[in-house]
């Protein structure tokens, strides 16, 4: 199997994609490459290629970008960018990413297992919906936190951030994930709780807007609520491609952290 007939597939259950501005395509190597393993994460580190590499997984699928384009221009994005390039050659490895088909995906893409990982009753979406609503028994929204928390740290974030009233009673919560939870529209969902990621907001104009109008808000890594989605990529690739071995890979995301 080539490397890019699992782009094909995508191309082909992706009807929401608009695949003549998509970001979802190959970011370095031979599409034409005859696929030895699959290998699905994050985001690709150094360090997740040269695992990819050891475990003979010769096609990486990432959900995020791989060359620091916030930093294009700069010195160190230059060099570390020729760097990659250099890895991933050293390595025989071709890179895809795969990002607009698996942000919606229904049930095994990004929005929907983040919903399912959190164990939590949800209301159903639109195909053209990026978030999901979760139902909850009337909590506190230091209860809901505290519940959240448990489950994230099985993907290795430690904490979760807090902004608003901890006391506040909620039944119905607004989850979205990567840089795309755009607070005003997840209000709109007649939520009295939104649970977001570091990268979908600011806190001069999220921040500001969640305490006026006093809608609480938790926040976590974006990593955190989009690492599901990949490691259902694996399975759901190991069925579509049953000839293939297909591994997920973790990174080193989220951060950690420390108080005294």
């Amino acid at each position: 199997m080539k490397a890019k007939e699992v782009m094909d597939h995508f191309r082909k259950v992706g009807t929401w994609v608009n695949w003549d501005k998509t970001c979802d395509q190959f970011l370095h190597g031979n599409p034409d490459e005859e696929v030895k393993g699959i290998a699905t994460a994050w985001i690709p580190t150094n360090t997740s290629l040269k695992q990819a590499s050891d475990k003979k997984l010769n096609l990486f699928i990432t959900h995020e970008p791989a060359f620091y384009h916030g930093y294009e221009g700069t010195v160190t994005a230059t060099q570390l960018t020729s760097k990659k390039k250099s890895l991933l050659d050293e390595l025989g490895i071709t890179l895809m990413r795969c990002h607009d088909t698996w942000d919606r995906m229904p049930e095994v893409g990004i929005v929907d297992t983040w919903a399912t990982f959190l164990g939590l009753e949800i209301e159903s979406r639109s195909l053209e919906s990026f978030y999901r609503v979760c139902l909850l028994e009337n909590i506190s929204v230091k209860e809901t936190a505290r519940y959240i928390l448990e489950k994230v740290r099985l993907l290795g974030q430690d904490v979760i951030l807090i902004l608003g009233d901890k006391k506040r009673r909620v039944r119905r919560m607004a989850i979205g994930t990567g840089a795309i939870t755009h607070l005003p529209s997840m209000y709109e969902l007649n939520v009295d709780l939104i649970l977001a990621t570091d990268d979908g907001i600011n806190f001069w104009d999220g921040g500001l807007w969640a305490l006026d109008l006093g809608i609480p808000l938790l926040i976590v890594n974006h990593a955190t609520a989009e690492k599901p989605g990949m490691q259902a990529m694996a399975g759901y690739l190991r069925k579509k491609f049953p000839e293939v071995r297909v591994e997920y890979l973790d990174v080193e995301f989220p951060y950690s952290t420390l108080y005294e």
